[in-house]
């Protein structure tokens, strides 16, 4: 698996005195491989690396600064991590009032380790604070507007990816999570038609309709328009083998079955809806 960060991105996370190329250098040498780094017209650097499978943990810019946190000081530099998601987002920081309410149900505990979804009223769709527009462009991620870029910041920052719903659109504001059945399909956002050999994690509404391909692809009848005023920011963690069957049966290879297939953390579902919120309070 390779990803791509900025170099600015990571020292908003460690402080270090290594250059760009030194931590190429001592990464290399010891943890994830760092394939190239190139100097972008705003002076910042772009970092290739190349994850392996069981390493799924240190797939995101935070996860890159825990490894030279372990790795720099054995070479002399400095390395001390400033700034810790798991620690700074907390639930307890969400502030919260019950206006609207989602109704969840799942069938079976096995499918989904962990489970967590706000709801955020007023949103409005417009571009992206500069700063995003400027990181996503320069890792390859393409520009759209703020919620859904926030939802790919969100992926890249921590390694967990997020979803996001149009709240409205879902039956009964009610969610079911299950396995498919052999022959059930779902029109996923990009327009496809994915028949489902069964067996997949998949999230029904409350009018039966099929709205989320769990861990792939969410379903084009739920998703977020520039329309959308209520958006569900949702951010789970699935059952690997699941995922990675349903992927490769149904041929839906998506970043973020990439992620699930591999097993994430639990933990970092909490910091990562945590910072959704501040980020979409923010900015949308």
């Amino acid at each position: 698996m390779v990803i791509k960060i900025t170099h600015k991105w990571l020292l908003e996370y460690i402080d270090t005195d290594a250059t760009p190329l030194e931590i190429q250098k001592y990464l290399s040498l010891c943890g994830p491989s760092v394939e190239s780094v190139e100097k972008t017209e705003d002076g910042d650097y772009v970092y290739e690396i190349e994850i392996t499978s069981n390493r799924i943990d240190s797939a995101s810019v935070f996860g890159v600064a825990l490894e030279c946190q372990a790795i720099l000081p054995m070479f002399g530099k400095k390395a001390k991590l400033i700034l810790n998601p798991l620690e700074k987002y907390r639930f307890i920081n969400v502030e919260t009032r019950h206006a609207s309410s989602l109704h969840v149900t799942i069938q079976n505990p096995s499918l989904c380790s962990r489970f967590s979804a706000v709801i955020l009223d007023n949103v409005k769709t417009i571009q992206s604070p500069e700063f995003i527009q400027r990181r996503l462009r320069a890792i390859g991620i393409k520009v759209i507007n703020n919620v859904v870029d926030i939802s790919n910041y969100l992926m890249v920052s921590f390694g967990q990816p997020t979803h996001v719903f149009d709240f409205d659109k879902i039956g009964k504001h009610t969610m079911i999570m299950r396995e498919s059945k052999k022959g059930e399909s779902i029109v996923t956002l990009d327009g496809k038609k994915v028949e489902l050999p069964g067996g997949d994690i998949v999230i029904q509404d409350g009018n039966g309709e099929l709205i989320d391909l769990c861990g792939i692809m969410g379903g084009l009848n739920s998703s977020f328009t520039e329309k959308t005023k209520r958006v569900l920011l949702f951010v789970q963690t699935y059952n690997k083998q699941l995922i990675r069957r349903t992927s490769m049966l149904t041929g839906q290879r998506t970043i973020a079955a990439t992620y699930f297939e591999k097993g994430l953390d639990e933990e970092r579902v909490e910091a990562t809806l945590s910072y959704g919120v501040e980020l979409l309070k923010s900015y949308a």
